[in-house]
């Protein structure tokens, strides 16, 4: 019987994602790291097309696989996909996550489930819905989604999400291992040493923080030590048993800012460094020819031209922050168990650098300076 329709895909049927290979990049060289672990899918996305034969010609039609076509035109609609109402002919996806066959029916899956590491197995993964890694996260992979959980460690990878992130194994970086986790919204996990965590929301750390570098854009709540580091929260900070170390090693903490606003003026600074470099040199070279004269000048003027941007975007930056000092008075650092000396305490602009063993005390703001309350006592003041 000869066919009438054929089933046309907007993702590769046949994908399989225990059999991945290395893809070849512009130097003819296998990319490792990106394999292509998943085909994402955003709500609306079209996944397929019945189309009729007729509408393609004898060379196209040789390099059609025999198993889509159809003498009826059928969509194999599975679960979170629909039929395009006012073009009946397309199947969409009804939600974001992943497009994949099963039991003969395209289907979307919301929920990515890695089962195992993600290494050179997996490559890096980037995903629109919510992941489940059930191993580690290997260093120097990436991963990213909506909502992530990890069973297991992330050992020097970067982990992204839009809104919550939770690990059940820590996370650990090293001297040549980039450690980086990042949420939209809050993290979750036992411990994490040597790494940078930034989150929009709380940090909860069930057990110790280790000479680690935290932005978070509310709380941070440490139920043991948090050791060595710089920490960044807006509001407040609860360590639970031990605040820096006995042998004094710098422990950095500052409350009362936009921490995504400290990590922006950071890397601003970095930026208009190097700019400022680069405009010294085209300056000396240059001379004085008049401007779009040369390369070099013509360079100049737009180097001079990003300079202005960054330093206006630089005050806007410490304009909101001068806001965020407003709010300061009501930031804490509360220890109930010890504080050793080695610890120097920020709250907006003032500072206060611990020189002496505390016991179940607060840090906060009094008069403009930072004072240390001691159980329920009155605030001791501290030059």
């Amino acid at each position: 019987m000869p066919y009438s329709y054929y089933l046309r895909h907007y993702f590769d049927p046949d994908m399989d994602h225990l059999a991945l290979k290395p893809r070849v990049n512009v130097g003819e060289q296998a990319d490792r790291y990106n394999l292509g672990y998943v085909q994402n899918a955003i709500s609306g996305q079209v996944l397929a097309e019945v189309a009729p034969v007729s509408e393609i010609g004898n060379t196209a039609l040789a390099s059609i696989d025999p198993r889509f076509f159809q003498s009826e035109p059928v969509l194999p609609q599975g679960p979170n996909t629909r039929i395009d109402p006012n073009y009946p002919q397309y199947l969409l996806a009804d939600t974001n996550g992943y497009v994949f066959y099963y039991q003969g029916l395209i289907t979307v899956k919301k929920l990515l489930n890695v089962r195992g590491d993600v290494s050179f197995n997996t490559g890096n993964i980037f995903f629109v819905g919510d992941m489940a890694v059930h191993g580690n996260v290997r260093a120097g992979f990436e991963i990213q989604a909506n909502r992530i959980l990890v069973k297991g460690m992330v050992e020097g990878g970067v982990v992204r999400t839009r809104g919550d992130l939770a690990l059940e194994g820590g996370a650990r970086g090293g001297v040549s291992d980039r450690c980086l986790l990042t949420a939209g919204g809050s993290i979750r996990l036992p411990f994490v040493e040597k790494a940078e965590m930034r989150a929009g929301s709380t940090i909860y750390i069930e057990r110790t923080c280790q000479h680690a570098t935290v932005f978070t854009g509310a709380n941070l709540v440490v139920k043991d030590r948090l050791q060595g580091g710089v920490t960044h929260a807006r509001s407040t900070i609860y360590v639970a048993n031990q605040l820096g170390t006995s042998t004094a090693a710098p422990t950095k903490i500052s409350l009362g800012y936009n921490a995504p606003r400290i990590r922006q003026l950071e890397k601003l600074d970095v930026r208009l460094d190097e700019l400022a470099t680069r405009v010294a040199h085209y300056t000396a070279v240059a001379g004085h020819l008049p401007p779009d004269s040369t390369p070099t000048t013509r360079k100049l003027a737009m180097a001079r031209q990003k300079l202005e941007l960054f330093q206006q975007r630089r005050e806007q930056l410490w304009g909101a922050l001068a806001e965020d000092e407003r709010q300061a008075d009501s930031c804490r650092l509360v220890v109930p168990g010890t504080v050793y000396p080695g610890v120097e305490v920020s709250i907006g602009r003032a500072f206060f650098t611990v020189e002496t063993v505390y016991n179940n005390v607060t840090f906060q703001l009094h008069n403009g300076e930072v004072v240390v309350n001691s159980n329920a006592s009155p605030p001791k003041r501290h030059a």
